[in-house]
């Protein structure tokens, strides 16, 4: 079962232990998550509310073109771009001011939609979200009411059942200014989101860099990455909740884990230089790590490695492992981001080192990973590019790509993966020798005899 409970919450609740990182004192104990079943898809729906599936976002008032994006470090970015809500990146937000603000998401079609989600940090007052099939008018009695309840203080998430809509409308009306960030429009969960991923669309070309870099997902459970290990937890099988793309759910490590830790394979090999983390805020150290692969764990005859029941790492293993960014919390944030010079690796590693010894269990939300900009799925955003050596959606050398305009001269020809001269193709054989030219044609009547 997934567990959703407030991000932006001072405390959190005492977690069950069943095991922790104790072996001890200096080593740190991963353990294996259960490998995702078809019965557990069902609990990790699908967020439409993407530009990479096709949807947009319309704000009213407009305050800033929909590029505009800002990168922080911190909760306290304050981003007046509607384009950061329909982005893969929890932390990055947007910020309503006191009055009436509406936001429209239209997606790339009817669907069944199931929840809603969005996390929420200061705003005070309250939302409307009605759906519809037509772009209507905003006063068009047609609007069907999903839900009509007061901002919670952190995460709003509620299932609505199973409603029809192409169109989601969000309306605030907000007495004290806030920021929101995490939207979610979630389709009713179907196994062929894991089987069949659905097709990316992007509607909108990027407008900024900000806006290539976060706006895809490695850390995806849909796109095949999976969490592997963590240090401690009642049900290390809930740690999926951390990639499912839904900050209002987390996942809890023991109260008594000194180091709660996370490894998260994202399934192949991929250029990283973002990470980012949604957790329950408190006053310590986060650190991120890129991996090319698993310390501490053994390698078979084959190169592949091997994953097993649980992996201890000792201090020296530790230390030799070099963060990529490292972020740290008064207490008062609650999510945190890392961006660094382009790095290859297959796996995340998310650290969290509390300043102080506490009681209350550890609650992480999300982790992302973003890509190189400028390579990968965020090519394909206008529509007319076209990728030599893809694989999966990303360029296996983040370099050759035609514009969609680039005319071939002639002499070079295209096999589906790579480049190939005229020169190295087989000559076309000779032709047939000209047969000769049939002789004339002559008509010679003849004389059939009458009968008597």
């Amino acid at each position: 079962m997934k567990t959703s409970r407030p991000i932006f919450c001072a405390a959190c609740l005492l977690a069950a232990v069943p095991f922790a990182n104790s072996a001890s004192a200096a080593d740190l104990v991963l353990q294996k998550v259960p490998p995702l079943s078809v019965e557990k898809t069902s609990a990790y729906p699908q967020n439409l509310a993407r530009y990479h599936f096709g949807a947009a976002i319309e704000a009213t008032p407009k305050r800033k073109p929909i590029g505009q994006l800002q990168l922080s470090t911190t909760a306290e970015d304050s981003n007046a771009a509607e384009a950061a809500l329909l982005c893969d990146d929890p932390t990055v937000g947007y910020a309503l001011p006191s009055g009436t603000t509406t936001l429209l998401v239209s997606l790339s079609k009817i669907e069944n939609i199931g929840s809603i989600s969005l996390l929420n940090k200061g705003a005070k007052g309250d939302v409307t979200v009605s759906c519809a099939n037509a772009k209507l008018p905003a006063t068009s009695p047609q609007w069907q009411t999903l839900l009509q309840q007061e901002l919670s203080s952190d995460a709003l998430r509620v299932n609505v059942g199973s409603r029809e809509a192409k169109y989601v409308r969000l309306t605030f009306n907000i007495s004290e200014p806030g920021r929101i960030a995490g939207l979610g429009v979630y389709a009713n969960p179907q196994v062929s989101d894991f089987t069949t991923p659905r097709a990316q669309q992007w509607a909108v070309q990027e407008k900024s860099d900000s806006f290539a870099l976060i706006s895809y997902n490695l850390n995806d459970i849909h796109a095949k990455a999976r969490a592997l290990y963590v240090s401690s937890g009642s049900n290390p099988a809930d740690a999926n909740n951390l990639i499912d793309g839904e900050a209002a759910t987390t996942y809890d490590f023991a109260a008594a884990d000194g180091s709660p830790t996370t490894v998260i394979d994202m399934g192949k090999t991929s250029t990283v230089r973002r990470l980012s983390a949604v957790y329950a805020p408190r006053a310590g150290n986060l650190q991120f790590y890129v991996l090319q692969s698993l310390p501490g764990a053994p390698a078979a005859e084959s190169g592949m490695q091997i994953t097993p029941d649980s992996v201890a790492l000792d201090d020296a293993t530790l230390a030799s492992l070099k963060p990529v960014g490292a972020v740290s919390d008064d207490g008062s944030n609650g999510c945190a981001s890392v961006d660094f010079p382009a790095i290859s690796g297959r796996y995340v590693m998310v650290r969290w080192t509390p300043s102080a010894q506490q009681d209350a269990a550890f609650s992480l939300a999300e982790v992302s990973a973003f890509g190189k900009a400028g390579q990968g799925e965020t090519l394909l955003a206008a529509n007319n590019g076209l990728l030599f050596g893809q694989v999966n959606g990303q360029s296996s050398d983040g370099k050759t790509m035609l514009d969609g305009k680039t005319m071939l001269d002639g002499k070079t020809m295209m096999d589906g993966k790579t480049m190939l001269e005229a020169k190295d193709m087989p000559a076309e054989p000779a032709a047939p020798p000209t047969l000769p030219q049939p002789p004339p044609f002559t008509f010679i009547p003849v004389i059939v005899p009458i009968s008597p």
